[in-house]
């Protein structure tokens, strides 16, 4: 066969991403593992009128929106509840304390000035980490130059929705020990009780939903997003949560299939409203 085109830059194999959901006012949080591919649908309602005398009127597309789907393997609760946008609610049950001299030390080579580093608390003998059920208890947070820092001057403990132990550690260089963003620290973590599961509760007889961001991002092999996708104002779909539980007999793992729609977000750019394709060449 011969060849007829030259142009193949964007031409790129099926490689998955890396899905994140945003509520309102929040940050992105990594959904896991997914099974299925990601879809996302850009609909339009076409207006177009066949006159009398004058054919036809300009096609006018109007009630823009996209549907999108994917199947959830990493049936994580905090990521159901934020694609409930309000319709979920997590009710987390403490477990049995776990004692300071059964997890290993977090080793923290750098940090970005202003942004939150994610707290990792892994339970020794299994190589687990912990979602702490309260603000996490710290024995000592130690810099290798600066030397022990200070709660709530050289440091503070904040919630984060990116980290899987729902919680982060951030640092101020403009504080007493005056800590450097290259220094090594090292938090180690008194005892500290952790989630030991999570009840998802549902039902309402009138909800008002909250809309959420979702995106996708496909990261190459030098660490660079070289394509994405972004809806900016989502909500689920009735009937877009399956609670399924597979029988002993069926093959692969329990899933949950998705689906939501993105509407338009008026308070942005027109013509900018919906939706961010973003793709880099492959050449």
């Amino acid at each position: 066969m011969s060849v007829q085109t030259t142009k193949g830059g964007y031409i790129s194999f099926p490689d998955g991403g890396k899905v994140s959901i945003k509520e309102a006012g929040g940050s992105y949080l990594d959904i896991g593992a997914i099974n299925s591919a990601v879809n996302f649908t850009l609909n339009y309602t076409e207006n177009q009128i066949d006159t009398a005398n004058y054919g036809k009127t300009d096609l006018q597309a109007r009630d823009m929106s996209i549907d999108g789907s994917l199947t959830l393997i990493n049936v994580e609760p905090e990521v159901i509840e934020k694609f409930g946008g309000g319709l979920l609610t997590i009710v987390d049950t403490a477990g049995s304390t776990v004692i300071d001299a059964d997890i290993t030390d977090q080793s923290i080579a750098t940090f970005v000035d202003g942004t939150p580093e994610a707290l990792s608390a892994i339970v020794t003998a299994t190589g687990v980490g912990m979602k702490f059920s309260t603000t996490p208890v710290l024995v000592t947070v130690t810099a290798s130059s600066s030397g022990v820092l200070a709660a709530g001057v050289d440091y503070q403990i904040v919630t984060s929705g990116t980290s899987a132990s729902g919680y982060a550690i951030l640092f101020n260089p403009l504080g007493t020990a005056t800590v450097g963003i290259t220094e090594t620290i090292t938090v180690d973590f008194d005892d500290n009780v952790p989630v030991a599961s999570s009840t998802i509760y549902g039902g309402s007889s009138t909800k008002v939903l909250s809309a959420y961001a979702l995106k996708i991002e496909h990261t190459n092999s030098s660490s660079v997003i070289d394509k994405s996708f972004e809806i900016y104002s989502g909500n689920s779909t009735s009937g877009g949560f399956q609670f399924n539980f597979k029988g002993a007999n069926e093959d692969g793992l329990n899933e949950m299939p998705l689906t939501f729609k993105g509407d338009l977000d008026t308070s942005l750019t027109d013509g900018r409203q919906l939706f961010a394709y973003y793709t880099k060449s492959t050449a």
